[in-house]
């Protein structure tokens, strides 16, 4: 068992790797000063326990972050940990990437402010950046409903025959676009790999409390490889970002999932 102080000193290191080597205040250094308090328990519980834990590397702690920071519109914060994340190993592309893949859970607003505050961190650090144009627009929209179909039976398994389809032709076609722009545009994009698109998924889930979505993702998490620490520890970790009542939905929601299977 750790001391507070232990704890606190640990926070200070992951700070100060969020600064690239520099311990800073921040991205709201001010506040800090109301409520010192708060600064303790946050250093010690965020950043010198949840930080260190074994399950989850730092640069998929950041994409968890980065994740929960954007689909709940907390701008100020991504801007300083897009910082971090550049200081922590993250690529700008992967940056990029993580950013793109929430909006099909924030809505496409939210993740267009946070790729213009990526712009400016990037031309504020000198960052010279390409982006990605994988998009082939000479493709059918059958090949991206066959590569969609494809990837979410990878992630998801095959479908369920329930007998259960659309009801009404907007669902139906709905659903077509859906697996052509989300699971075959979308989930197979290059610069993040699958398992990482899983985490960023699960944290998005959580962080907006769908839990209906978040069940059949857990599930998906499952298939491509990440075992039930590091699940857990997705929801664990974004508890600072996103609140307490939800990490512990989501985590209920997990357990009776694990225990199912």
């Amino acid at each position: 068992m750790t001391t507070l102080d232990e704890r606190w000193q640990k926070g200070i290191e992951t700070r100060t790797k969020f600064g690239g080597g520099t311990l800073t205040g921040g991205s709201t250094p001010s506040a800090w000063d109301m409520a010192p308090d708060l600064e303790r328990i946050a250093g010690e519980f965020l950043f010198g326990s949840i930080w260190h834990g074994p399950a989850l590397t730092d640069k998929q702690r950041e994409m968890v972050t980065l994740t929960c920071l954007t689909v709940l519109k907390r701008d100020n914060q991504v801007r300083r940990h897009l910082g971090n994340a550049l200081n922590l190993g993250l690529t700008p592309i992967e940056i990029i990437e993580v950013l793109m893949h929430s909006s099909f859970y924030s809505g496409v607003p939210a993740t267009l402010d946070a790729l213009a505050i990526a712009n400016q961190v990037f031309q504020e650090r000198g960052i010279d950046y390409t982006p990605q144009r994988v998009f082939d627009t000479s493709e059918t929209p059958d090949q991206l409903n066959d590569r969609g179909i494809a990837r979410r039976v990878e992630y998801m398994g095959p479908p369920s025959d329930d007998g259960q389809g659309p009801v009404t032709e907007a669902e139906k076609a709905f659903n077509r676009m859906t697996t052509e722009y989300y699971w075959g545009s979308t989930w197979t994009r290059p610069g993040l790999d699958l398992p990482s698109r899983s985490i960023c998924t699960l944290a998005a889930l959580a962080a907006l409390g769908r839990e209906t979505q978040l069940a059949s993702h857990i599930k998906g998490a499952l298939n491509v490889g990440l075992n039930r620490e590091e699940i857990v520890e997705v929801f664990v970790h974004a508890t600072f970002y996103c609140g307490l009542p939800f990490t512990r939905s989501a985590i209920d929601l997990a357990n009776r999932i694990f225990q199912s299977q």
